[in-house]
Order: structure tokens, then C-alpha cells, then sequence
């Protein structure tokens, strides 16, 4: 902040009272005048944040537990969505939303390990009174499985796919006004507790950890797109030497995946999961420092970790690590930071 100075008058009387000195410090006008003029100041930028609630569900039909956001699509009320940072864009079921266009194009995803064909739509998307600046394409499923209805007996609407990557649709946040659509922090809590996205975020000055991501170039909108299941991450499993392989964050997995040919001697159980007790940790490929560490055991979103020791090597996270970390994207330079979760 600029300060005004003051002008300041000394009087110096000398011995015989004729003699009056005025001395002006500063020569900037009378006192008087100076004293009465407005300070200035000046209004820092503040940063715009958005921070919406996370609350933690049972995962349906099977153990763990996934993350709820609350949204709107077009002129439709709020809908719950399950928030998973492994895909990309919106995949709705259910009644079509007020406002929003559905074409005869259609695009097919994968639900639960199966194939399911859906519909692409248009139309705008609302976080917490926050309305994105273009209408955003997103799938509507007009059928049924078991797991989407297992879903819908939670009154989950959807699934919304917060990857940054390449992908048949976008990230909703992307289309978000301002920073709104460059940087984004989300972390999970047990229940009981609600964990955050919060639109805006920055990247955190005491990450634990900062992978780069290679660059997929830009979406139909122009927005920049980066390979978020090709992290930098370097992985000791049952304290062997680090492998640095593609490393996969993912929301809406609840087990860690360990995936490739490299891999076949890991102790495992007669069903491939990783036997109790054994060390798993994680570490950026520049630096020896494990920040992520956890004994495998046989709890979904916490220590379950799954081999299949064959085929490419990639390891998916699970949402473990949301649990554990808050994760920050950075959409304009290409990073995720992996900071403390703790409020």
C-alpha cells in the first residue's frame, strides 16, 4: 500500500521574537492540507474460489466408498453425481433434464466393466450457482443395469468424469468462467465428514508430492488436455527398487490396480490381490522421497491393492489417495499436486 506522506512544519524561534523560521520537511503544501487529503489504497486481487461439498457413499453392490457432488444440468434441480477423476465428462440415466438438447449421435463407455451406449447431449452446467460459459456435451444413458440401478437406489443421477485428458466428451469444469476452469482441488473424508471441490484452488506451496503430465494438446472448446493416466510416479512395491511406470489418479476406482508384465513376482494371493502387510509406496520420478506409503490389506478404498501381472505396466491409484491427500489439477501448466488433507 502506498502511504501519503505528511508535510511536517518545524518552527524554530530564535531568541529575539522577530525572527520566526519555518522549516517545510517535506515541500509538499501546507500541513493542514496534507493532513486533510485522502489516503490512498490499494485493493489486492483476491482469488476466486468455489468450494463445494464432497460426501462419502458406500460404494453400491460392493465394498468401499466413492465421493457425491451435488450439480445442475441445464434448467433441471440439483442431482447427485459420483465424482471420478478417471474418465471424462458427464454420464447421465434417469429423466432428461430440463433444458438440455439430446441428438441422434450416440457414444458407448464402459459402466462396471461392460459396455453401455447412451445418447450425446447439450447443455449447461451449474456448481454451486456457478453457470459454465458454454453448453457441454454429456451422455445420456436410456437404459438400465444393475449398476445403474444399484446406484440410483442412493439417488445418484450420474457419474461425472473430472479427467483432464483426451476424451469423447470434456470436463464440465473446463467450461467454467475465469481460473474457475484452470485449477481445482478435490479431496475425500469417512463418513461423517464431508470432504471438497473447490473451483479455483491454487497449487498448494508445500505439496508433498508434484507429477508432470504429458501434453494431449486441446479439446473441442480450446481448452488445454493433458495424459492423467501417464503421471511421472515411481512405485516400490514389497520394498523392491522403484519402477517409474504411468500412473493413473482415479476418483472413482476403489482399489489400487497394479498392472504389467514387471510385476509377476509380487506376492499375491490365489485371487491376485496383494498379500497383507506388504509395503507399497510412491515417489516422483526426480526425486527419492516416498510420499505416499500403505500396507496392502483387504479394505476397499483404503489398502486393497490388486495384481495382474501381465500386458503394459500402469498402475491406477484408486481413490485411496483422496483419502490420504488433497489432489490439485492445474489445467494451464499440466500438474497434479498431491498436498495434506487435513482442514
Amino acid at each position: 500500500m502506498m502511504k501519503q506522506s505528511r508535510a511536517v512544519s518545524v518552527a524554530v524561534v530564535a531568541a529575539s521574537t522577530a525572527t520566526l523560521l519555518v522549516l517545510s520537511l517535506t515541500g509538499v503544501g501546507m500541513a493542514k492540507s496534507a493532513v486533510d487529503a485522502p489516503v490512498a489504497t490499494a485493493v489486492a486481487p483476491v482469488p476466486v474460489t468455489v468450494s463445494m461439498p464432497v460426501y462419502s457413499v458406500p460404494t453400491p453392490g460392493r465394498t468401499g466408498t466413492n465421493g457425491i457432488i451435488r450439480m445442475r444440468v441445464g434448467d433441471g434441480p440439483l442431482i447427485k453425481v459420483m465424482v471420478d477423476t478417471g474418465t471424462v465428462g458427464l454420464r447421465l440415466w434417469g429423466r432428461v433434464p430440463e433444458g438440455a438438447q439430446i441428438s441422434d449421435q450416440s457414444i458407448t463407455t464402459r459402466l462396471d466393466g461392460k459396455s453401455v451406449r447412451g445418447a450425446i447431449g447439450s447443455a449447461s452446467m451449474n456448481f454451486s450457482g456457478v453457470t459454465t460459459t458454454e453448453n457441454v456435451p454429456f451422455q445420456y444413458i436410456n437404459t438400465t443395469s444393475g449398476y445403474i440401478n444399484r446406484w440410483k437406489s442412493l439417488g445418484v443421477s450420474g457419474i461425472i468424469g473430472l479427467g483432464v485428458g483426451a476424451g469423447d466428451l470434456t470436463n464440465p469444469l473446463m467450461s467454467l468462467p475465469g481460473v474457475l476452469s484452470e485449477s481445482w482441488s478435490l479431496n475425500f473424508k469417512r463418513r461423517g465428514t464431508a470432504g471438497s471441490l473447490i473451483l479455483g484452488a491454487s497449487a498448494p506451496l508445500d505439496a508433498t508430492m508434484n507429477f508432470d503430465l504429458p501434453s494431449q494438446g486441446r479439446n473441442r472448446f480450446g481448452h488445454l488436455i493433458w495424459d492423467d493416466h501417464s503421471a511421472n510416479g515411481c512405485w516400490s512395491v514389497a520394498y523392491r527398487p522403484a519402477l517409474c511406470v504411468p500412473t493413473w489418479f482415479d476418483s472413482g476406482f476403489t482399489r489400487m490396480r497394479v498392472t504389467g508384465k514387471e510385476f509377476n513376482r509380487l506376492p499375491v494371493t490365489a485371487s491376485g490381490r496383494l498379500d497383507n502387510k506388504t509395503s507399497v509406496r510412491l515417489a516422483v520420478e526426480t526425486s527419492s522421497f516416498f510420499g505416499y506409503r500403505v500396507k496392502a490389506g483387504n479394505k476397499a478404498s483404503r489398502n486393497l491393492v490388486k495384481v495382474i501381472p501381465r500386458g503394459r505396466s500402469v498402475i491406477n491409484t484408486g481413490n485411496a489417495v483422496y483419502f490420504a491427500f488433497t489432489v490439485t489439477y492445474a489445467t494451464a501448466t499440466g500438474n497434479i499436486y498431491l498436498s495434506s488433507n487435513t482442514d
